[in-house]
């Protein structure tokens, strides 16, 4: 699902936008759920967006998704220009339209790459996935908790771990899937849940903002880096336009990331979509793929 937070026309919606950014009237940008609520997430982004778009000399509009999938659906549709998204959405919307074009990753504490994590209370009985795969087959079943399907960190790349071991986690443990990363650690921590999957950077987040303890949480598994996520843009998006676009991040200083990004985010590389190449083979090894 998709929230519109602003109404107007989309560049998408002219037939002239391939010649060129002298035919956008606006550039339409879609993000994610990153934050627990669409308002949080606009106040976090719409500060990059509009700066983006003043490098094309067109206002900005921007569209907020509720969930990974739903984002990746509104490019492919058109009825975005610009998205920032989850490393497993733009391969899925890579993959089902090869015209989308990633043109930058975001930096992380200066750093193009993270990492998907499986965690539990720190006073679980156990350490480590081995231990809890072991005494979940042993004992009474541990609860799991994976995130949105749509999500990178918290589905398929412990998904694809666990493919990777021959294990079928619904029957490995009390399985369940779906939960949004703002509720992943707050369900571990408040004994809902035994383990479940997120991503380095949001627990960063949540302990920001006070939401949750990390002391209180251990990570029993850590995901080989993952690259960050990518800005892309729809397939017939001006090409000029997008020469500016792809500059002006990469060329973002640590000072304006500062200002314009969410806390500890520093910048940009240049990506043409290669990078991802870990992601596709992940959304392979689990069959979302061929």
């Amino acid at each position: 699902m998709v929230m519109v937070v602003a109404c107007a026309p989309t560049a998408s919606q002219n037939p002239a936008d391939s010649s060129g950014a002298a035919s956008l009237s606006r550039l339409t940008f879609g993000v994610g759920p990153y934050f627990p609520t669409p308002n949080e997430n606009r106040k976090q982004f719409e500060p990059l967006f509009n700066t983006l778009a003043e490098q094309v000399g067109v206002p900005a509009e921007v569209i907020v998704a509720e969930d990974w999938i739903g984002i990746s659906e509104a490019l492919r549709s058109r009825t975005l220009d610009v998205a920032w998204l989850g490393p497993w959405g733009y391969v899925l919307a890579q993959h089902n339209d090869p015209s989308l074009q990633a043109i930058a990753t975001v930096k992380y504490k200066d750093q193009p790459v993270y990492y998907s994590v499986l965690m539990a209370r720190a006073d679980a009985p156990f350490d480590t996935l081995d231990e809890a795969i072991a005494q979940s087959q042993e004992g009474s079943k541990l609860k799991l908790s994976l995130a949105d399907v749509g999500s990178t960190s918290g589905w398929l790349i412990p998904q694809a771990e666990f493919t990777r071991r021959n294990l079928d986690p619904k029957t490995v443990f009390d399985y369940s899937e779906g939960a949004s990363h703002a509720a992943q650690a707050i369900a571990v921590l408040s004994g809902q849940i035994d383990i479940a999957s997120d991503y380095d950077r949001n627990l960063d987040v949540l302990t920001n903002e006070g939401r949750i303890d990390k002391s209180k949480l251990k990570i029993i598994w850590q995901s080989d880096p993952l690259p960050n996520d990518p800005i892309v843009v729809r397939g017939d998006f001006p090409a000029d336009a997008k020469a500016k676009l792809q500059e002006a991040l990469v060329n973002l200083t640590p000072e304006q990331a500062a200002t314009l990004l969410p806390k500890n985010y520093t910048g940009f590389i240049s990506s043409d979509g290669k990078n991802y190449a870990p992601i596709e083979q992940a959304g392979k090894r689990v069959g979302k793929l061929k």
